[in-house]
């Protein structure tokens, strides 16, 4: 617990615009961070990971203020828009309506080993048994943005689980 409120300390200290400002009511009120987003980030809500997702982002890659677009499976919904139509259209459209709204030119996109969603969904889709399949819907995921979005750039990693850590891999130079 002690670690969790240091981590949360630090994060509020690297990020002054969350800090609470004025109590009104017994009510906390904070201020909006206007900074534009350097990035979308979209990767999976699986709670194991989002300390070494946001890590990932801010410490490794650099980006201190993203966008970020977080669900079940991550972008598993470009591997299977033929299955999955649906939540691949709304997908898109989140997508699409962060690209153009924020102004964003790099997208990151992040998957991982173990995905609760992938192995959720291999019941109802053969192909979803495959272990690289989440790996491989990053590359398909990455052509698709760039095809329709002139001018961005798109980092796909994989996150990779060994014992209890996680490390990340790029997989291709879009």
């Amino acid at each position: 617990m002690e670690d969790q409120h240091h981590h949360n300390r630090d994060y509020v200290h690297d990020h002054p615009a969350i800090e609470p400002e004025v109590m009104e009511h017994g009510e906390r009120v904070y201020k909006i961070d206007t900074t534009p987003a350097e990035a979308l980030v979209i990767h999976c809500s699986d709670p194991r990971f989002q300390t070494a997702f946001r890590r990932f982002v801010t410490e490794e890659l650099g980006v201190k203020n993203y966008a970020p677009l977080v669900l079940g499976g991550s972008i598993h919904a470009f591997g299977e828009q033929t299955f999955l139509p649906k939540n691949f259209k709304v997908l898109w459209e989140q997508i699409k309506f962060v690209i153009k709204n924020r102004d964003i030119r790099r997208v990151i996109i992040i998957n991982h080993e173990d995905c609760l969603w992938y192995r959720s969904m291999s019941g109802f889709y053969s192909r979803v048994k495959d272990p690289s399949k989440g790996r491989s819907d990053l590359g398909l995921t990455a052509r698709h943005l760039l095809q329709d979005f002139a001018g961005i750039t798109v980092e796909s990693y994989w996150a990779a689980l060994e014992g209890d850590t996680v490390t990340f891999h790029r997989t291709g130079e879009e």
